[in-house]
């Protein structure tokens, strides 16, 4: 591992066209498409929120809409099966949370199997794996599309494969359920994409309310990753301390494996708070050790970040809302940080039906022996999402954006769930600590 003080910066690239695509199983049209994506898979344009240069003109978001083709029941989709695509890792060192995923899409599959379908149908969920490099995770969501006809695609929290299923989704006309909070995926405001999670200028912007604000920290480290999400969350979290006219924070970019957390405690050593913008494996390798070593520094993580339980060394027998010896990945309660300021934070919605996100932790922890994680529960809501828009649409893609476009105060067990017109979650988050 290298470890160094870096900048980071947003990306930037092309615009996205939308056309229409009739439905088809040959090779020539699974490669064309693959190719176009590729072609295109540049950094995207993006609306900013910067003081600095403010734009002359805006789109409204609330008038983005698709007014094109395909509500027509000839492009209803056919056979007895109505299939959603999952598109999770099932290899290497996330392959651990792809299987927790799957687990919660399939309890969520049996809880909607006794709500009918139009014409009687059946609801079922198809598992592709998005481990490995850019193309075959085109590869895997055009197959989705294309060989197993899905109604909708469902991404995990990786920005990569959200910004393909996105370029996918846009071009072939697929809806696209994501829980990446990579904000550039709907900053662009295609119709076919919507974001379950707070994006990452949201997270950011109450991490850094928490931190310089209320706590008045000065002295703050954020580490970050060498990658799309890495980047595009360190560069939310700065532009958030400045305005707050904060100073920026010190950062540690990790380069590469093999991760040495002792170096990056040293690097911790010296600052009131740390915050975490790295995926789950990395997390789960860092944030025990800082525990054991730092045990009063709080630490903010990002929702990628936090989809792992991590056990915790300095806790045991301390933990100060629950009895557990590790502390999971669901939020607890939503008490004021003063009062917890070695705790582990998240930025999480509140819950939209309590009861019921404690009956569905008990289930998952039953079924996998394992507490679920942020992205569980989520992916258990966008399948009853999914589901409940069918019941008015049918098997047709166009007319399933149109009922999720609509969806407004969704009492979900991640949270409540109300999409604007441009995809993104409006509902009320909070910091939240992780118990």
């Amino acid at each position: 591992m290298r470890v160094r003080v870096a900048q980071t910066a947003l990306p930037v690239g092309g615009t996205k066209r939308t056309c229409s695509v009739p439905h088809a199983r040959s090779l020539l049209c699974l490669s064309l498409v693959v190719l176009a994506i590729l072609a295109s898979a540049g950094p995207t344009c993006a609306q900013t929120d910067s003081k600095a240069q403010q734009p002359y003109a805006a789109i409204n978001r609330e008038a983005i809409g698709y007014a094109g083709p395909g509500r027509e029941t000839a492009h209803d989709l056919p056979g007895p099966e109505i299939k959603i695509g999952l598109l999770v890792p099932l290899q290497g060192p996330r392959k651990a949370e792809g299987e927790a995923l799957r687990q919660a899409a399939q309890m969520a599959l049996e809880d909607e199997a006794g709500k009918p379908l139009p014409g009687g149908r059946r609801l079922a969920v198809v598992v592709r794996d998005e481990t490995g490099l850019w193309g075959r995770g085109s590869s895997e969501i055009v197959r989705l599309v294309f060989d197993d006809q899905a109604v909708a695609l469902i991404t995990s929290p990786e920005g990569n494969a959200a910004h393909l299923a996105e370029q996918v989704g846009n071009r072939v006309g697929v809806p696209v359920l994501t829980l990446s909070s990579d904000s550039t995926t709907t900053q662009i405001n295609i119709p076919w994409l919507f974001r379950i999670v707070p994006n990452d200028a949201v997270q950011t912007r109450i991490f850094a309310e928490e931190i310089y604000r209320k706590r008045a920290f000065q002295k703050v480290l954020l580490i970050t990753e060498r990658n799309h999400d890495g980047r595009v969350g360190g560069e939310e979290f700065d532009k958030a301390a400045r305005a707050l006219n904060a100073s920026p924070p010190a950062s540690i970019v990790i380069e590469a494996n093999p991760l040495d957390p002792d170096a990056v405690v040293k690097a911790s050593e010296n600052m009131e708070a740390v915050v975490l913008w790295t995926g789950p494996e990395t997390a789960a390798k860092l944030v025990p050790r800082m525990r054991e070593a730092l045990p009063a520094r709080p630490i903010y993580l990002c929702r990628k970040a936090a989809q792992m339980a991590f056990e915790d060394q300095a806790a045991r027998g301390h933990c100060r809302t629950c009895s557990h010896k590790t502390i999971g990945s669901s939020p607890s309660s939503f008490p004021s940080s003063d009062q917890q300021s070695g705790s582990i934070w998240v930025v999480s919605a509140r819950p939209g039906q309590p009861a019921a996100r404690t009956e569905f932790e008990r289930r998952y922890e039953a079924r996998t022996g394992t507490a679920p994680s942020l992205a569980a529960a989520e992916i258990y809501d966008a399948v009853r999402l999914i589901a409940a828009g069918l019941r008015e649409s049918g098997p047709n893609r166009a007319r399933l954006r149109d009922s999720l476009a609509k969806v407004s105060d969704f009492a979900g067990v991640s949270g409540n769930i109300s999409f604007d017109g441009a995809g993104n979650n409006q509902a009320e988050v909070a910091l939240a600590p992780l118990k």
